[in-house]
């Protein structure tokens, strides 16, 4: 029922037909039968081009079904290898992504997909990458859309319009329009019947009825006979596009001339590219079905379903056409009323979507499998495989819903096996609901005696690493040891990589460094035999950061290598990322910031590219302390004041805030971070986070000259100083060796002689790791500690120097002032002068507002400093030493 005389739409015209010469993404919506494919194709013959078509069938279908006229053969993710669970969503970006590529390289460059209501959600997320580069690739893609859309897809395609996506909507015609195509008198009563509507406008204009849609296809049908009248049934219950090999079937007679009937009748066209029969408009064959009644579709539904098994096991059965999807088949037996078979056949379609990495469909066709009454077992098994297809698209908290109650129907068939296939759906997410859900589901699937060593092994694993996540490593150490004993004898290396993983959660102190590396080795071979990328570059991440604390460079260097050829070849977006990480943290230890700083932001882009915002919290995280390090506060990273007030206030996050407020003078407000931190020493050692904090707490401590706070993070550090080399990890930041934070904390504390020590020790240190940004500080701080003499200036000049090199301007000019004859700093010459006035140690605390403690390490440095035995000895010479000239 086409419009036989084309009626306005000028507008329209011209935005398609320029879009067409533009290229980008062209959305037509409106309502059913307003006319969005009669536009097209008058726009495609108005510019005398040719599209190549890709249409969304209302039935279900395998996902990116409407791409398949578009890439031939290439419409089946397949990244080629296995991956993990933890990188399911960077390999359906990268899987996408490629057919983009593929889209916009070699593909057509004119492309109309129909119906994109109907659309797929893998399909429509294809569009989104398609969208960000089709304008410059010369590319048009032009989409047809039924509005109002379902909110899942109203929603992404609103999104396209970040990428330029222009949207052509349509409206009902006018009375003037509606005259051009009936009789002028008619005209006002035929608007108000069918509102507008060209598709009823049209059927007025042909004589096929009054205006109402059922009334239109009842008189169409009517013109054919009983045979010709039920073939086209069979064929609306079938689906969209007709396919007479069989429709044959279900109708058990030859159906050529039933076809040309009712094409002549006006409810089929002939369809391209590939001329075949299709209903004249979805809206007439939504029509035909119901108008059936229940009895009569439910029959014909079982014949369609039957024959479609066939053709599915027999391809040759569909007219060569292949297998036919499952979850048609699946939709079919629903509508004949056999849940049985719809859940059966459900369950292969998810099966399929998997495979293509479209996560969000096999989780709808598990959910509709899901309604069915099942046994026990077989209902847990079901609810597992929509647990892992939820997690999979990222749906965390419905994954665990299901979770739980697989774990309810497989204790009622008394399957501990699918308590904890359960309890282990969950992988590398944790947050507190989940932490609390995942515990209980494998405190109770550990309650089953007969669960086999490898599965057991994978349980104690899970329990660990929700436990160790919780902030309990104390209590996590024992199930993740049991864990990696149990995985190690039943030599299970998926429970050995998820043994270790969880063993090396409980890695806390310094000690477990030669631990740490063994698991790195060993979760590095495990999975490169597995053919599992992202949990191999782990290991040798986990290698990297041992190889750095222990001065072995030959293990640094051996497992950059390996994460280089691990993100070479894999096209998995997580691997870029974490190869971008480790590089933008090892350019920062060797100062190289302006390479660092690069490669943070590539890695940043990669991730929210792929979709992951959380990958900001390491790219802020990497740029203050690249900031603090060079003294810049210009070298900040954008956003940080927005990504600051949406944190928590967490001791590692709390540091970096403070560290900021310093840098950029905002002294009141680092106090009072610095005060929140403070009241939190010692930190409890049973995170692996600790470390970092006390690290980058060392200059607000000496800013702040609280010796007694450095006397409690010295302690704390130094379990470390028996390693020599680099802290830190590859995935934020290495820094140089211990001995530099716990020299600059003795010298706070008042321990000159100690603070030489050690900063002697972190200068040999920091120069055989290559840490030359912490070289140019170290040199620095112990110009300060050093009596003022010809070895103090010459270090402040060296560390001045090679400051400046590096583009480090903040400690360029403290090193460059350190280079006068004044030895004190600006807070110790202050209290030399109240010293010099013979005040006590607590009379001088209560003039600045300072702790006792910390004025006596003061005065402990002062006289050190000037080579004066007592406070009686430094009175008498003060006169000398205040006519010294004062830092800057």
């Amino acid at each position: 029922m086409p419009v036989s005389t084309f009626v306005g739409r000028d507008r329209e015209l011209a935005a398609l037909t320029g879009a067409f010469e533009a290229g980008g993404v062209v959305l037509v919506d409106g309502p059913a039968g307003i006319g969005k494919t009669t536009l097209v194709d008058r726009a495609l013959r108005q510019a005398g081009a040719t599209a190549v078509r890709g249409y969304c069938p209302a039935e279900p279908a395998p996902p990116l079904w409407p791409w398949r006229a578009v890439l031939p053969g290439a419409v089946a993710p397949d990244l080629q290898a296995p991956f993990e669970p933890t990188a399911a969503a960077s390999a359906r970006f990268a899987a996408l992504a490629r057919l983009s590529d593929t889209v916009l390289a070699g593909g057509p460059p004119l492309i109309l997909l129909e119906d994109l209501h109907w659309a797929d959600v893998a399909s429509l997320d294809l569009l989104r990458h398609v969208a960000q580069g089709a304008a410059g690739a010369g590319v048009t893609v032009v989409g047809t859309v039924r509005s109002p859309s379902h909110d899942a897809v109203a929603l992404r395609l609103a999104d396209l319009a970040r990428y330029g996506a222009v949207r052509v909507p349509l409206s009902p015609f006018t009375l003037d329009e509606v005259a051009r195509l009936v009789d002028a008198a008619a005209a006002p009563g035929v608007l108000a019947r069918t509102g507008g509507l060209p598709l009823l406008v049209a059927a007025v204009g042909a004589g096929s009825g009054p205006g109402d849609l059922p009334a239109v296809v009842r008189t169409l049908l009517a013109t054919l006979s009983p045979q010709e009248r039920a073939a086209v049934q069979a064929a609306a219950v079938l689906g969209e596009e007709v396919d007479d090999s069989l429709l044959t079937v279900v109708a058990g007679t030859p159906v050529d001339g039933f076809l040309t009937a009712a094409r002549h009748a006006g409810l089929l066209i002939v369809a391209p590219p590939e001329h075949r029969y299709r209903f004249a408009h979805a809206l007439v064959r939504d029509t035909i079905v119901a108008g059936l009644e229940p009895a009569a579709l439910r029959e014909l539904a079982r014949s369609a379903a039957v024959a479609l098994e066939s053709a599915t096991a027999s391809p040759a059965a569909a007219g060569g056409r292949g297998a036919v999807p499952a979850a048609r088949i699946a939709a079919l037996w629903r509508q004949a009323g056999v849940p049985g078979a719809a859940a059966a056949w459900s369950r292969r379609a998810a099966a399929q979507a998997r495979a293509a990495h479209a996560y969000d469909d096999a989780a709808a066709h598990l959910s509709a499998a899901s309604t069915v009454e099942l046994p026990p077992a077989e209902r847990a098994e079901l609810l597992v495989e929509l647990a892992q297809a939820e997690y999979l698209a990222g749906r965390y908290d419905r994954c665990l819903d299901h979770c739980v109650d697989a774990a309810g129907s497989a204790a009622e068939a008394g399957r501990g096996d699918l308590v904890a296939a359960g309890a282990l759906v969950l992988q590398g997410v944790t947050y507190a609901h989940a932490g609390s859900v995942v515990t209980r589901l494998c405190q109770r699937a550990l309650a089953y005696p007969d669960l086999g060593d490898g599965l057991r092994a994978r349980v104690l694993a899970q329990l660990a690493v929700m436990t160790a996540d919780a902030g309990q490593v104390g209590q996590a150490a024992a199930p993740a040891r049991e864990s990696l004993v149990l995985a190690s004898a039943c030599g299970d290396p998926h429970a050995e990589i998820e043994a270790a993983r969880a063993r090396e959660m409980t890695l806390v102190d310094p000690a477990d460094t030669p631990e740490r590396l063994r698991l790195g080795d060993l979760v590095a071979d495990r999975a490169e035999a597995l053919g599992q990328p992202l949990a191999a570059l782990i290991g040798h991440e986990w290698r990297m950061q041992c190889g750095y604390l222990t001065g072995r460079l030959d293990v640094v260097e051996s497992a950059a290598a390996a994460i280089e050829d691990l993100a070479g070849r894999s096209p998995l977006p997580v691997l870029q990322w974490h190869r971008n990480r480790m590089l933008a943290s090892r350019a920062t230890l060797a100062g190289r910031f302006d390479d660092a700083v690069a490669h943070s932001r590539h890695a940043t882009a990669i991730a929210l590219a792929s979709g992951d915002p959380s990958a900001n919290v390491m790219h802020f995280a990497h740029g203050v302390h690249v900031a603090v390090l060079r003294g810049d506060p210009s070298a900040l990273p954008e956003g940080l004041d927005a990504a600051f007030a949406g944190a928590p206030l967490d001791p590692l996050i709390d540091v970096q805030r403070a560290n900021v407020a310093l840098l950029t003078g905002a002294l009141t407000d680092a106090r009072e971070v610095y005060d929140r931190l403070r009241a939190r020493l010692p930190l409890p050692a049973d995170h692996p986070a600790w470390p970092a904090v006390l690290t980058q707490l060392t200059g607000l401590i000496e800013h702040f000259a609280d010796a007694e706070a450095a006397e409690i993070v010295h302690r704390q550090l130094l379990p470390f100083r028996p390693f020599p080399g680099a802290l830190g990890t590859a995935t934020v930041f290495f820094h140089g060796t211990v001995s530099r934070f716990l020299g600059q904390l003795a010298a706070v504390a008042g321990d000159t002689t100690g603070a030489v020590e050690l900063l002697r020790e972190a200068l040999t240190r920091n120069r055989a790791i290559g840490a030359r940004a912490d070289l140019a500080l170290t040199g620095l701080a112990l110009a300060r500690v050093l009596p003022a003499g010809p070895e103090a200036a010459a270090l402040a000049r060296d560390a001045a120097d090679l400051a400046t090199r590096l583009g480090m301007p903040g400690p360029a000019a403290a090193a460059g002032s350190s280079t006068s004859a004044d030895p004190l700093t600006a807070r110790e010459r202050e209290i030399a002068g109240l010293l010099a006035e013979a005040l006590t140690n607590r009379q001088i605390a209560a003039r600045l507002v300072l702790s006792e403690r910390t004025i006596e390490s003061h005065v402990r440095s002062i006289l050190a400093k000037t080579q004066c035995t007592n406070r009686t000895e430094f009175v008498a010479r003060w006169p000398a030493h205040h006519s010294i000239g004062k830092r800057p």
